[in-house]
């Protein structure tokens, strides 16, 4: 999946959501995730999508952005 499409991923997000993810610092694991959501005072139903994001290190919010559509939409199709 190229760029260009990961992209897409992060508008498709709450304005909150995407305010966290471009304030932090990459690469992140999701526990880190989780401390920076919490301190900057997410709403309980942005915390509990970071909560089911896999335990990995997110390079960027593309990939953050891209991980929460898989939990909620399923994987993305390979239609650009």
């Amino acid at each position: 999946m190229g760029t260009e499409s990961k992209s897409k991923f992060i508008t498709e997000l709450p304005m909150e959501t995407q305010e966290i993810l471009n304030n932090i610092a990459y690469p992140i694991n999701r526990n880190d995730i989780i401390e920076q959501a919490r301190k900057s005072g997410a709403i309980p139903d942005i915390m509990r999508g970071f909560g089911m994001l896999p335990d990995r290190q997110y390079n960027s919010a593309e990939d953050v952005a891209e991980e929460l559509h898989i939990i909620y939409l399923g994987p993305p199709s390979e239609k650009a």
